[in-house]
């Protein structure tokens, strides 16, 4: 949810700077986000139920190259593309990478260890 709002956040000032092209590269940069971590906590959840809590982080760990490899390859696709501003495509993948990491942080904190 907070990655969402940084990202809805981020395109305010887009669209003010470059109109619907900076809107568009705040969306992607979103997206590029928010698919790349929620996918990441697809295994974990998968596993959390059951005793192995390995193969959760051996998935996670194999299939992490991968999904790096696609964003890279989107954000070098959207960097090439005339439609869209590689400036707040970029801006906004900082940010809401930012804002996905300070909110685990404070939801672990938050939460009590489960072990």
């Amino acid at each position: 949810m907070t990655t969402a709002v940084v990202g809805a956040l981020c395109a305010i000032p887009a669209g003010v700077a470059e109109g619907g092209r900076g809107v568009l590269s705040a969306l992607l940069g979103t997206a590029v986000v928010l698919a790349f971590f929620w996918t990441g906590i697809v295994p974990i959840l998968l596993a959390r139920d059951e005793t192995s809590k390995g193969l959760a982080t051996g998935v996670l760990l194999l299939t992490y190259t991968l999904r790096l490899a696609v964003a890279v390859a989107v954000l070098r696709v959207a960097g090439r593309s005339d439609a869209l501003s590689q400036r707040w495509v970029g801006l906004t993948v900082i940010g809401c990478a930012l804002a996905w990491t300070v909110a685990q942080v404070v939801r672990g904190l938050r939460t009590p260890d489960p072990v």
